[in-house]
């Protein structure tokens, strides 16, 4: 049976994270990416990230989190599709959701 996992970054994280290491605050991107999506992505067959009701992501967090996937070996390019998704139903939040995979694939390609 497929273990599937939602996460709410607003509800379980902050709904104003920002800045890409630990430095830059409680709510960065290495912060979440390192204790909360990568046991996440360990313990789960898929992991899907929910941005609804989050104010903003400053692309410093969202591309430490999905660039760092790939560069701190967590996770394959080639996995990132399949073992994590990225859903909202908030139009002007849209935008991050190709923006996850596109900072993944050029970490990768780096």
């Amino acid at each position: 049976m497929s273990r599937v996992k939602e996460f709410s970054i607003a509800r379980e994280f902050s709904a104003y994270p920002g800045g890409r290491k630990r430095d830059d605050g409680p709510f960065n991107g290495a912060r979440f990416r390192d204790d909360f999506l990568g046991p996440l992505l360990e313990g789960n067959d898929e992991v899907v990230l929910d941005l609804d009701g989050l104010a903003g992501l400053p692309s410093s967090f969202w591309e430490e989190v999905f660039g760092g996937l790939i560069r701190h070996h967590m996770l394959p390019v080639a996995a990132i599709g399949a073992k994590l998704r990225v859903r909202t139903s908030e139009p002007e939040l849209q935008v991050y959701i190709p923006m996850a995979y596109k900072y993944a694939r050029d970490a990768g390609a780096a």
